[in-house]
């Protein structure tokens, strides 16, 4: 149609007269004003309406988003610019024509933007429905497509792709592919990878007409239909929050302490793999009229499908729609509610994060997101989308928030230890000092020993779970450390539950606390006996066990480092555990059994614990099965030394030795003299470092000072028997605290001589570590 050319500008309709006798049909659309502005004899007749004004009239405001960006963009060229060819599905009365139209931007009346349309041809017994349902979905989609020559030559760009870089640049040297790309390398290497025939996905920084943005590209081989040649087919995905949440996530996991330094390591090296694969991209085409589902090959393969899977409907009747097939459980009804309010309103966007049962019988976490295509009605008539496999994300989502989850629990417990551990030295002091004396309810007060005792021990549970407890670990014996507990073992179990214990040969020596290791499977035991109320079996055994790479262990959100350990298992005959239990048993505080029976810490300690020796926990467990649990302890290069534990049980007094008493809370203080006397030592004391320096300084020297480590005014108790041991050498020191020390703090305090003693203590343990002090056993 050479007329094209003649004219840009059409103020009447008058001035389109030679078109009119043409018999290919012909119309202006006003894309202001979204309406048909005129068109010939053959143009009426292609939309079947009885006339002109009939057509004028014609209501289009149902039209989509797309077909708006779509006209849009044709007349962003310009008017009087080079015609543009595309293919269209248009609904003359609801019936849909495929036809190739050629378009040219124009002005009309009133410096109106329009576009003179042609029909060039019927495409429709050319192409068969599949081929036009793929196109249509291409164009729809918010996945940017284009097609490049085998030089870099743009060829094609679907709307998502146009209205991102714009129209093809004229006169640009060098190929368009380049143009995009913040490094032009790139572009070289994906044209020579596609055109061989390989496939190429990466993330590159390309330049939009928006600015600079992170896009997922995935480069592969096709040709192109007009000239046959080899041509490559770009598919581009923006990813550039995800690439900015990634950023993010990693600087938060910088911020973790030494704990969890494995757990970011695993984290890295999954973000790692996120960003080299990203997420599995697929495409869906729904008939919602006929509830008749088309997925693109690799939305089959996202799924671990084969292609030749047979899927009928999304929601069909008594449970026989994909829906009900491969939805979790607990999303069909937040993906329902999504999927009616999806219909509802149809200009509103699809978007839904489920979990999806995969060919190999695996939930995988997808996110769902899509658009509707309206029918003349303004009801959704398709919904077309993508889905995208978000699996790592929320495993990296679950795993910061049971790190974040530890780190809470033990700033509160650390918070609260050292008032809670001054306060049970009160209670545990004062019992042993009532004990004392004449006429004594020793009763009740072998009661309030032991409730401070339990106190203690509630303490150091909440922080094992955190890694925070005070540990004494060294080169031991597991085969002797089972066979000394294994009477007060039974005698906890009780009569009907029968016992099995297997020791192998060549067992490894481990590097772990002992008497950790001992509440640990004193622990484990006692819930195994709660699992079997009718009694039943219970099999501890213990092996050697090798890693040679990252070992994921079930239960306990962590894994284990390569290395060489000790696997303790303990399992029962019991009742089992249902999977959402097994996913919490080891938080701390949470128990099934009923108020008051138990302090749900069991489990965490033992986790805490395990992670903190530098091994790992694990549990397996099925409803009506029983439970596995197994204590991983990392190896020992030493062999154990035999000794024997010295009787802790009896106090060994003084012989009249002054000490000095650093102790700023006067409660603790109080109490501690008066156990001091009563070991037959004379006293000093004091409540902050100045203090003790005067006292000390003028007064008698003490042959020990006992300090506590936390101290008002600035200067704590290390600091300060620093500084009294460089006055004063020939004083030795007993350094206190309620809080827990970690082995660092530990080592350093050996090595400058020093002994620390965990409040509370009672006074036999008080004793025996002044004498060892006095002695200078360090």
């Amino acid at each position: 149609m050479d007329s094209f050319h003649t004219a840009s500008r059409f103020e009447t309709r008058d001035s389109l007269g030679h078109f009119e006798q043409l018999a290919t049909p012909i119309w202006v659309f006003d894309v202001d004003n979204h309406k048909i502005w005129w068109a010939n004899a053959a143009g009426i007749l292609f939309w079947e309406a009885p006339s002109l004004d009939d057509l004028l009239k014609r209501d289009f405001s149902t039209d989509s988003d797309m077909v708006r960006t779509r006209l849009r963009q044709i007349i962003g060229n310009g008017p009087g610019q080079k015609r543009i060819q595309d293919t269209w599905t248009l609904y003359p009365n609801d019936a849909p024509k495929n036809v190739i139209l050629s378009f040219l931007p124009i002005i009309i009346e009133q410096d109106t933007n329009a576009v003179l349309i042609e029909v060039k041809q019927f495409v429709g017994s050319m192409v068969d429905a599949e081929s036009l349902r793929i196109l249509e979905a291409t164009r729809a989609s918010a996945l940017m497509v284009s097609t490049f020559s085998a030089d870099g030559e743009l060829l094609a760009q679907n709307p998502a792709a146009l209205c991102c870089y714009g129209p093809p640049r004229p006169g640009l040297s060098g190929n368009e592919m380049a143009s995009r790309l913040k490094d032009p390398n790139v572009a070289e290497q994906l044209l020579e990878t596609a055109i061989n025939g390989k496939s190429l996905d990466l993330e590159q920084l390309v330049w939009t007409q928006n600015g600079s943005r992170v896009h997922r590209l995935l480069a592969r081989r096709g040709r192109d239909p007009i000239t046959g040649a080899f041509a490559v087919i770009i598919s581009e995905e923006d990813v550039t929050k995800q690439n900015a949440l990634r950023l993010q996530m990693q600087r938060l996991n910088a911020q973790l302490e030494r704990k969890v330094e494995e757990r970011t390591r695993r984290l890295d090296a999954s973000e790692e793999r996120y960003a080299l694969a990203t997420q599995s991209v697929a495409v869906w085409d729904w008939d919602i009229e006929q509830n008749h589902l088309y997925f693109s090959p690799s939305f089959l393969e996202a799924l671990d499908l084969e292609p030749d899977t047979k899927i009928d409907t999304l929601v069909g009747e008594n449970g026989e729609g994909l829906l009900q097939r491969i939805l979790h459980p607990d999303d069909i009804e937040s993906y329902l509610e999504e999927l009616t309010r999806h219909l509802k309103e149809p200009d509103e966007p699809f978007s839904h994060e489920h979990r999806l049962k995969t060919g190999l019988g695996r939930y995988r976490w997808f996110h769902a997101r899509g658009k509707a295509i309206s029918g003349p009605d303004g009801r959704a008539a398709r919904s077309v989308g993508i889905l995208t496999d978000i699996t790592e994300r929320k495993e990296l989502e679950a795993s910061l928030l049971a790190a974040h989850r530890a780190e809470a629990i033990g700033q509160l417990s650390g918070g609260i230890a050292h008032d809670f551990n001054n306060l049970l030295t009160v209670i545990l002091g004062n019992a042993e000092l009532l004990e004392m004396a004449d006429g004594s309810n020793h009763e009740l007060i072998g009661a309030i020993k032991k409730a401070a005792l339990r106190g203690a021990d509630l303490t150091r549970h909440l922080l094992a779970y955190s890694c925070k407890q005070t540990l004494n670990p060294g080169p031991m014996a597991l085969s002797q450390l089972i066979t000394s507990i294994r009477k007060p073992l039974l005698a906890n179990l009780g009569a009907g539950i029968e016992v099995e214990i297997k020791i192998p040969g060549g067992l490894w020596p481990v590097y772990a606390d002992a008497a950790q290791v001992e509440s640990a499977i004193l622990h484990l035991a006692s819930n195994a006996r709660d699992a079997m109320p009718e009694g039943g079996k219970l099999k501890i055994s213990c092996q050697n066990h090798l890693v040679t790479e990252a070992q994921p262990l079930p239960g306990g959100e962590h894994s284990l480092k390569p290395g060489e350990y000790v696997e303790i298992l303990i399992r029962d005959t019991g009742e089992g555990m249902t999977p959402d239990t097994l996913n919490r048993a080891c938080e701390p505080f949470f128990t099934t059994r009923k108020p008051g029976q138990t302090s749900g810490l069991g489990l965490s300690m033992v986790f805490g614990f395990a992670q903190q020796s530098g091994g790992g926990f694990a549990l397996h467990s099925e409803l009506g099965q029983g439970t596995s649990a197994s204590l991983f302890l990392p190896r020992s290069l030493q062999n154990p030394e035999a000794s024997k534990a010295p009787n802790l049980a009896t106090p060994i007094p003084g012989n009249g030795e002054n000490i000095h008493l650093l102790e700023d809370d006067r409660a603790v203080q109080s109490t501690l003299r008066s156990i001091l006397e009563s070991l037959n030592y004379r006293v000093t004391q004091s409540s902050d470092a100045a203090s003790a320096m005067q006292v000390i300084s003028q007064g008698p020297r003490p042959a020990l000072i006992l300090a506590d480590i936390v101290l008002p005014g600035g200067e704590s108790g290390l600091e300060f028997v620093d500084r009294l041991g460089g006055r004063f050498p020939e004083i030795k020191a007993v350094l206190m605290s309620g809080y827990m020390q970690d082995e660092a703090t530990l080592e350093a305090l050996s090595l400058r001589g020093h002994i620390f003693l965990q409040k509370p203590m009672n006074k036999a343990r008080l004793s025996h570590i002044l004498q060892t002090a006095l002695e200078n056993k360090t």
